[in-house]
């Protein structure tokens, strides 16, 4: 009973976001019918399926939008980039008065006997040119940007996958989270009638002075704190279903109504066919390789700064009032600039270095991401045999608690068990059923562990089974 009144405690203190986490324990009722998605789907048409909820979060998911907006974000640098391949047309044009025509003024001289104002323009100056330029030689940097620029478009994709997969994780989270707080709500119910049948039967015997008045009031305690659980878990079904909206999209008080199905296929894995599914379809695996690569082509932009930059421009220039004759007059030049970097102070070797050394760096940091994978596939697969293991003693563990308690309150009644012995044995019932629902919900939670951790879903897992790999 103290591990149900902690756990109940808990999600109230600890918010919507951890408070699923804690009603993982108690995912399921033993003792409940156990529905198939089309029996319930037609017995409540209005209850969302699981899959119904997982298109809905990757539809409406705000998280999930942003993330997909830095694929468009990618695509147009990647444009952008692209760009610098070809020439650049710009077009300037101006409009200037002056207070006065600007002149040459000479003084009286040798020059000139007296002196004379020659004017060179007019107080009115126009302006309009067209310039082009087009790299020829960049020493290999906008080949190397463009090298970068279609990698991080390819990396972008392959954040949005893993994002997609770890939203899919939350969904089956919360979606479990609301029908364990929903049994779990069922489960103090059925309690508190319980208690309130057991209190009758003390008070019946208290008053025909069979029974001391102690156990009138512990019952009356044990039946005051089964009503405050029920009133926290009625809470949490509340803060689950708010948690479930959040992660779909949807307003915060939107009615909810999911599918009460809950199916354990009992699957034994083969691990190293699951290390190799984790190293052939992890998202997170490939984003790591496009960012290798970008790490490479930025090193080839640093290395770019070595060689001449070589450039074609042109001009084409339409003006008038800025020279003697007045009228409109144009003129056009083309030539070819060369730009060396002949001493920096080893700036560009700085440049190549750290380059270089942000390469070793993702090198490294991949490693640590394959034994990271390597290491979240084991774990998955470890807790999900735990949990098979322990889902087969905690049931006979049940069976034994249901049957002390059967015999507990027969004994009480007659007068041969008091009534300590009785909320002992409603204790020691609650907690194996307890370890029995934390044992099939660590179950499903492993195998959707197991599915986000190899990045495949569960009919392709179902390939790496021992029997499959044998």
């Amino acid at each position: 009973m103290n591990s149900l009144r902690n756990f109940v405690l808990s999600y109230s203190k600890i918010g919507i976001a951890n408070g699923v986490k804690y009603t993982a324990a108690l995912v399921l009722l033993f003792f409940l019918p156990i529905n198939s998605y089309a029996d319930e789907a037609k017995v409540n048409p209005e209850a969302l399926t699981l899959e119904e909820s997982i298109d809905i979060a990757l539809k409406n998911n705000p998280a999930l939008k942003a993330t997909s907006e830095k694929i468009i974000g990618a695509k147009e640098k990647s444009w952008e980039v692209k760009t610098l391949f070809l020439p650049k047309l710009k077009a300037e044009s101006s409009y200037t008065h002056l207070n006065k025509p600007p002149s040459l003024d000479l003084e009286a001289g040798v020059l000139t006997p007296q002196a004379l104002s020659i004017k060179i323009g007019d107080d009115d100056m126009y302006n309009a040119q067209a310039v082009v330029q087009q790299p020829l030689f960049t020493g290999g940097k906008i080949l190397s940007l463009n090298k970068q620029a279609r990698n991080n478009l390819e990396a972008t994709k392959y954040n949005y996958e893993g994002a997609k997969q770890n939203l899919i994780l939350q969904v089956k989270e919360a979606y479990f989270g609301i029908l364990v707080t929903q049994k779990y709500r069922e489960v103090c119910q059925d309690a508190v009638e319980q208690m309130k049948a057991h209190l009758e039967t003390v008070r019946g015997l208290y008053n025909a002075g069979i029974v001391p008045h102690i156990d009138l009031l512990r019952t009356e305690v044990q039946l005051a704190n089964a009503e405050q659980a029920l009133i926290k878990a009625e809470n949490g079904v509340e803060l689950a279903k708010s948690l479930f909206n959040t992660i779909l999209g949807r307003d915060l008080n939107s009615p909810v109504k999911v599918v009460d199905v809950f199916e354990i296929i009992e699957q034994d894995y083969d691990l190293d066919q699951l290390f190799k599914l984790a190293q052939e379809h992890r998202p997170e695996i490939y984003k790591m390789k496009h960012n290798i690569e970008m790490a490479k082509a930025g090193i080839g932009v640093a290395q770019s700064n070595y060689w001449p930059q070589v450039g074609l421009f042109g001009n084409y220039r339409y003006h008038k009032g800025d020279e003697p004759i007045v009228e409109w007059r144009e003129d056009w030049m083309v030539g070819v600039n060369v730009s060396v970097n002949v001493w920096n102070w080893g700036e560009t070797k700085a440049q190549v270095g750290q380059a270089k050394a942000a390469l070793r760096e993702l090198e490294h940091l991949e490693t640590q991401l394959k034994d990271g994978i390597a290491l979240e596939v084991k774990g998955a697969l470890l807790n999900l045999e735990e949990a098979k293991k322990r889902i087969k003693v905690s049931e006979k563990a049940v069976i034994q608690a249901q049957e002390s308690l059967n015999s507990a309150q027969i004994g009480y009644k007659n007068g041969r068990v008091d009534n300590v012995e009785v909320l002992a044995a409603q204790l020691a019932l609650t907690e194996s059923q307890t370890n029995n629902l934390e044992a099939i919900y660590n179950y499903i939670l492993s195998q959707a562990r197991l599915e986000k951790a190899t990045g495949m879903p569960a009919e392709v897992l179902a390939r790496a089974e021992k029997s499959g790999g044998e």
